[in-house]
């Protein structure tokens, strides 16, 4: 009796198990060889080099060393930024990783990383015109352009003419061309392409006039992905080794030190 009886109770137990494995985003990694990485073009972070081909970036050259770090290899997926859950949920990607600021909002909906990174908003406008950027108010009545769905859209709150596009890079060259006055965007794309190449025209406000809040860079992941506790060790691994300070220096980005020690 005891053996007709444990027999239906391992076999659960192994279902379970096969289906345990099923739901594994590192497994199915495994068996497809590749981590598939939602992003859009976005430098520092994730942009192209100059054969127009391949991504590279602070944050392209981190996510391949952490698919490395597993013998795995990362395949680069563009995405809309205003719809990075939906892709991250529906299994097209399995990481958001680029330059992603961590919300209350986005801790609900999906697993976050612990921050690697620090940013923060800031007005970019025509060098021109940037005598007329002294505080705050001085943008709430300005045509402003911003990436939809971004941490600069929210910095635009109280800002009565949005114009709301597919990219921080669409957002300057909104302003280039004269059709925004300014566009919010991250200063860590700021300082690598503001004043430079097709934005030579272009400069941001000191941030002692416009202010805005420190944020945190942080990976997305499914809910209760068992990536997320492998990204949180490749962080804090590569932090005492060194390699994620050499990236920030190459790529200028500020690494979050009280979190990665």
């Amino acid at each position: 009796m005891k053996l007709i009886k444990t027999l239906p109770l391992l076999m659960v137990s192994g279902l379970a198990m096969v289906a345990c494995n099923k739901n594994s985003d590192l497994n199915k990694a495994k068996d497809s060889g590749f981590i598939n990485v939602g992003i859009t073009i976005y430098e520092p972070m994730d942009y192209y080099a100059e054969d127009g081909e391949t991504i590279i970036g602070f944050d392209a050259e981190l996510s391949e060393a952490f698919a490395k770090s597993l013998n795995l290899n990362v395949r680069f997926i563009p995405i809309r930024w205003d719809s990075k859950i939906l892709e991250l949920e529906s299994g097209k990607i399995d990481l958001i990783w680029n330059g992603m600021t961590i919300t209350d909002e986005l801790k609900e909906k999906i697993d976050l990383t612990i921050p690697y990174a620090t940013n923060y908003q800031c007005v970019v406008t025509k060098s021109s015109n940037i005598a007329s950027y002294t505080n705050g108010d001085s943008v709430k009545d300005k045509k402003v352009a911003v990436e939809s769905g971004s941490a600069g859209e929210s910095a635009a709150e109280g800002c009565t003419n949005l114009s709301k596009v597919t990219s921080q890079e669409a957002a300057l060259l909104e302003v280039k061309s004269g059709t925004s006055d300014c566009a919010i965007i991250d200063v860590t794309m700021a300082n690598s392409v503001v004043g430079k190449g097709d934005f030579t025209e272009l400069a941001t406000v000191d941030a002692q006039k416009i202010a805005f809040e420190k944020e945190d860079f942080g990976v997305g992941l499914r809910k209760n992905s068992d990536l997320t506790k492998e990204l949180n060790t490749f962080f804090k691994d590569s932090y005492k080794s060194g390699a994620l300070g050499e990236l920030s220096t190459k790529y200028n980005v500020a690494l979050n030190d009280a979190t990665l020690k």
